[in-house]
């Protein structure tokens, strides 16, 4: 009896070996490998960016501003989905060689059972190409949408070459 529970001991001893010798070799003495650490933190970080948290207002997951980039002859043409603004409440901005898009609307409502706050606010910022006129950048907001229009100058327009046959 004696010599069967030592066999069952070694038996275990060896399966444990074998388990710790099949594991990530990233993984010892029992912690989670450092891929996986590496994974969870990676989720957590998305979680963080896309999902609402429970304090924000639902409506702030929706704030996305959705841009169109159209490059013409004469002009790079940005427009941008923006519903529910006023022109008023838009703020173009060029710094250095940087556009700064915000636009930020605020309302405030009075209800029997107490006050309501919403805002929204869009920012973007984007670099603008070397060749733009900046003495002419324009933008207009109508049936939301801003459109910025960046002028190209003679050099930044080019010049069409001939393909000889």
């Amino acid at each position: 009896m004696t010599t069967a529970i030592a066999e069952k001991k070694e038996n275990k001893e060896q399966t444990r070996e074998q388990t710790v010798l099949s594991r990530d070799p990233s993984q010892t003495l029992g912690f989670p490998s450092l891929k996986r650490m590496q994974q969870e933190f990676n989720d957590l970080w998305c979680k963080f960016f896309t999902e609402t948290p429970a304090l924000w207002n639902a409506e702030r997951a929706d704030s996305r501003w959705a841009f169109d980039v159209e490059d013409t002859a004469d002009a790079y043409l940005i427009k941008a989905e923006a519903p529910g603004f006023e022109p008023e409440e838009f703020q173009v901005d060029l710094r250095g060689d940087q556009l700064v898009m915000r636009a930020k609307h605020s309302e405030e409502k009075k209800e029997k059972g107490g006050e309501s706050f919403t805002a929204t606010e869009f920012y973007h910022a984007m670099t603008i190409p070397k060749y733009v006129d900046v003495t002419r950048i324009e933008a207009t907001y109508q049936h939301s949408v801003l459109a910025v229009s960046l002028p190209k100058t003679e050099e930044g327009k080019g010049r069409k070459i001939t393909v000889k046959g």
